[in-house]
């Protein structure tokens, strides 16, 4: 538990550093490290509920690529967010965030969800197999979260999200 411990305090400061740094914001990075670890611990639970036991190696590697990969999909979305309060706004801005990110987020998370998802019940090693499916549950979990919570988390704590006041803008294209 020590050694979890350890990896999981680690990845979330080299995460929150980095989105920090990226984003001048301390807020930022705690909305998207909430949302990547409730889909980790999704996974184990849905993992609790079928009744087997979480394999340690299972738990390790898909917090590390949830932590990786999907933090992205919660970056690109805060990012389109941010980048339309400039100029919208909140629910239009919401609305246009949601448009820009939604075909990547999903086809990046389908393309993990779906393959780690047939790899884990393809005829393979268990150890592998749980991997796998850890891996896609997590990834949808994530995927879900980050399209329907963290727009509201984003709205409830607009005024130290976004950069500035909105202001128009002349020469921007309607949705």
């Amino acid at each position: 538990s020590h050694e979890m411990m350890v990896v999981t305090l680690l990845t979330i400061i080299v995460i929150f550093i980095t989105v920090a740094l990226t984003f001048h914001s301390m807020i930022i990075p705690v909305f998207l490290l909430l949302i990547v670890m409730s889909a980790v611990y999704v996974c184990v639970f849905v993992g609790g509920l079928g009744g087997k036991p979480m394999n340690y190696l299972a738990y390790l590697v898909t917090q590390s690529i949830l932590m990786g990969a999907t933090i992205d999909y919660g970056i690109l979305f805060t990012n389109y967010y941010r980048e339309n309060r400039q100029y919208y706004d909140l629910l239009e801005s919401l609305k246009r965030s949601f448009h820009g990110s939604t075909h990547t987020i999903l086809t990046s998370g389908l393309i993990i969800i779906l393959v780690t998802g047939i790899v884990g019940f393809a005829p393979v090693d268990p150890t592998i197999g749980q991997i796998c499916q850890t891996i896609s549950i997590g990834t949808l979990s994530a995927t879900l979260l980050i399209l329907f919570v963290l727009p509201s988390l984003l709205a409830a704590c607009d005024r130290f999200v976004s950069r500035s006041t909105t202001r128009k803008r002349k020469d921007m294209e309607p949705l």
